[in-house]
């Protein structure tokens, strides 16, 4: 009997954030992250999104006919209420305030895809520092946050390039008004009893004609430096839901020639989309293995090609690697094929997906078969041979 190991990695974070309990969007599991495969992928730390209807294109409440784009600015105070046996635990009941203000930006509307305006800002401590100690270790007085809204939610996240959470109900949002904000969730305390969480606030958005917002859907028109296809045909469906069958969602990130691809200029090939950290020892093995496979396919008539979505290792997955580590990586591997700084697209489309497609945990390498047409035709977690992957486009063609 043949028994064929699958190796993979599981990110982990350091600790249990804050922004994990704020938003109150996913659970935490606290793994140990390791250069050294494990024979099963044990899952990872995952934020889902709690919708997955269809995006829009463009924000529906940008004006169209001037420069510019939405600030919002808001305040949001945090009440902790520890029950009696977490406070015998050392817990206090408490409150801590931040105020927030961001800028509008267009390019990750896959952290968002209920959104109809997604802003990056700098969220301000104003009161209450040791109270939110008690939930984070993560204690500073500013950090980057994600707020964002459509027409019937709001959201928010507590890291940049982190899948953002709904958090809560609106109704039709006007600019240039106070909005209310309010929600509420319970937790278990690790030491014992629970927590409740309450939060409320309120947040403003408004037109500034002094923003410069760059188009990330322009239509190149100019050859990839890299020598990249340009067979984007113009009229495939975005939806950041990812399906077997469905449409795979276009993204623009920067390749090893500096410029940004954007994927739906592959059409036409197969494609391996594989999510993957430095960090990680199957990850690595897959790419080792990976120019001699993909030559292999092409000689044996196969039109392949394969996309690495490298991100900044397992500890911080959604975030983007160094220029140092992405260059090591491409030039210890000899990869010609591209490779991405990620920006968070993989860790927030990848995991939900595999997870309910494979029934395994998330882990590392991810990767995903895309047909010619750009359809998702399956899904993996772990890394045994290319001889896996050969055989999922045969079986699809």
């Amino acid at each position: 009997m043949l028994i064929m190991l699958i190796l993979g990695c599981s990110a982990t974070e350091k600790e249990l954030t804050e922004s994990q309990i704020e938003n109150e969007v996913g659970s935490s599991v606290e793994t140990e992250a390791s250069s050294e495969p494990t024979t099963e992928p044990t899952g990872e730390p995952s934020e889902e999104q709690t919708d997955d209807s269809n995006p829009s294109s463009s924000p529906s409440t940008e004006p169209s006919s001037e420069e510019g784009g939405y600030i919002i600015t808001g305040t949001v105070t945090w009440t902790l209420t520890f029950d009696e046996e977490a406070q015998a635990a050392g817990y206090s009941t408490c409150s801590y305030n931040r105020t927030y203000e961001g800028s509008q930006f267009l390019d990750m509307n896959y952290l968002c895809a209920d959104c109809d305006v997604l802003t990056r800002g700098i969220a301000t401590m104003q009161y209450g520092l040791d109270c939110h100690g008690q939930i984070s270790q993560d204690n500073e007085a500013e950090r980057t946050e994600l707020w964002g809204f459509g027409s019937e939610s709001f959201h928010r996240g507590g890291r940049d390039q982190f899948v953002m959470g709904a958090l809560s109900e609106l109704d039709d949002p006007q600019p240039d008004t106070d909005i209310p904000l309010a929600w509420s969730s319970e937790y278990e305390v690790n030491e014992g009893g629970t927590m409740l969480l309450e939060a409320t606030g309120s947040f403003q958005y408004v037109w500034d004609t002094s923003l410069s917002l760059e188009d990330p859907w322009e239509t190149r028109t100019d050859p990839y430096t890299c020598g990249w296809p340009q067979n984007d045909p113009g009229n495939l469906p975005l939806d950041y839901e990812l399906g077997i069958g469905k449409t795979f969602p276009n993204v623009q990130l920067r390749d090893q020639c500096g410029e940004r691809l954007s994927l739906w200029d592959l059409y036409g090939h197969w494609l391996i989309l594989d999510t993957t950290q430095s960090d990680c020892g199957p990850c690595r093995s897959m790419a080792a293995d990976s120019e001699e496979a993909l030559i292999a396919m092409r000689e044996e008539g196969i039109d392949v090609m394969m996309v690495s979505f490298l991100g900044n290792g397992l500890s911080y997955p959604f975030e983007t690697p160094s220029e140092t580590t992405f260059n090591s990586w491409v030039e210890t591997y000899g990869l010609m094929d591209p490779v991405l700084y990620d920006q968070g697209f993989a860790y927030a489309l990848f995991p939900k997906f595999v997870e309910d497609y494979s029934g395994e945990g998330f882990g590392y390498p991810t990767w995903l078969v895309v047909n010619p047409q750009m359809e998702l035709v399956h899904g993996n977690v772990g890394y045994s041979s290319w001889d896996n992957i050969r055989q999922v486009i045969l079986d699809n063609q």
